[in-house]
């Protein structure tokens, strides 16, 4: 979170709002700066500038302190248990569709996909579209987006 002092939001951008984390459970708010503010991430890079930086930090931000996360990119996404969360999501106030549950890992398998056959055709990169780190890509890529839509 940025908090909205005059020399924070110079240096890193607008503070958050509270309409971009309404639906968030639990909010993911800290008191301590270790990282950027990555509440409006998406779009900022693409694709395959997440994927390296998942895989190699430095790579993509020389001086990083930032660790590399091998294990996104070997487990893969756990589908099993996406019906209960929708479930819970929507108790908790998430505005999911009655019936989504049936048809959510057919949107997350059709979304992993596209998003792991974009990163072999703009990039050459070559991952399973089963893996961790393709689910992390579709939600940084997502971060922001509702409140830039609002603001356009």
């Amino acid at each position: 979170m940025i908090r909205p002092f005059r020399y924070e939001v110079t240096r890193y951008g607008e503070y958050s709002k509270a309409g971009e984390f309404v639906y968030d459970h639990p909010f993911q708010w800290g008191s301590k700066r270790t990282g950027p503010d990555l509440a409006r991430i998406g779009g900022k890079y693409n694709d395959a500038w997440h994927f390296n930086h998942m895989l190699e930090p430095q790579s993509m931000a020389p001086g990083s302190i930032m660790p590399s996360y091998p294990s996104l990119f070997e487990n893969k996404i756990d589908k099993g248990s996406t019906n209960s969360k929708i479930h819970a999501m929507r108790k908790l106030g998430v505005p999911y569709q009655e019936g989504y549950e049936s048809i959510a890992n057919n949107d997350l398998e059709s979304q992993a996909k596209r998003l792991a056959d974009g990163l072999f055709t703009d990039s050459k990169i070559k991952i399973d579209s089963d893996k961790e780190i393709i689910a992390l890509i579709a939600y940084l890529q997502r971060m922001g987006k509702d409140i830039k839509l609002e603001n356009k």
